[in-house]
């Protein structure tokens, strides 16, 4: 058998294996759809993420507001704050971790099926997405925008979480605490998006459990 022949039949197996593990990640499972799970499972993992995410970039800038100016009669002692944001970006990135590999399915199994539905063709993929020229560009590119952010604010939640346990107590640099209330709006930003994804486009809808019969009987 030739080299090539058998590059391309290495390469067909792994992206089968791939998207028979990204539609796990959707809650189905390949070939015996009654096992699968009612709804999918992405939005179902990020609410925890997103309380405590918002929580701990939220406790993290109040260290920018002047202590002349702190609402010290109904927020907790300026002293607490670093151990609560530290706890609270703790519980954020394990909390995240669900979220991020479920929402790996969901990206990779959009894409996939724009590539095929795009005759296989990379470009036009790329061109859609970009420009947003159809609904399935628009969902990428919103996908991508979504999920770029939501690692990034992870990323920062979690050199929080580092420092925290380094220097126990210990206020974080200014630039970081900039940074951590840039990415406060940058998360609920993401969160939105998630949420056009669902609502506006009606991403993973209607794909499994009782949604799924509604459409067929619909149809």
């Amino acid at each position: 058998m030739p080299v090539s022949t058998r590059s391309s039949d290495a390469v067909q197996k792994v992206e089968e294996v791939v998207h028979e593990s990204s539609q796990l990640l959707q809650g189905q499972v390949p070939g015996h759809e009654e096992l699968s799970a009612g709804h999918p499972i992405h939005p179902a993992t990020v609410h925890w993420p997103i309380a405590f995410l918002t929580l701990t970039f939220g406790i993290t800038s109040l260290d920018l507001v002047p202590l002349s100016l702190y609402p010290k009669s109904i927020l907790p002692p300026r002293a607490t704050l670093n151990t609560l944001a530290y706890y609270s970006a703790g519980l954020g990135v394990i909390s995240a971790l669900p979220a991020i590999i479920t929402g790996l399915g969901e990206a990779y199994e959009l894409i996939r099926k724009e590539y095929i539905q795009k005759g296989k063709d990379w470009n036009k993929v790329i061109d859609s997405a970009w420009n947003m020229k159809d609904t399935g560009g628009r969902k990428i590119k919103m996908t991508i925008k979504h999920a770029s952010m939501n690692d990034l604010v992870v990323g920062l939640a979690g050199y929080n979480w580092y420092r925290g346990a380094y220097y126990p107590g210990q206020k974080l640099p200014q630039i970081t605490l900039l940074l951590n209330a840039i990415a406060l709006p940058a998360l609920l930003y993401s969160a939105m998006l998630g949420g056009r994804l669902v609502y506006e486009y009606a991403m993973g809808i209607q794909r499994q459990g009782h949604g799924k019969e509604v459409r067929e009987k619909e149809e």
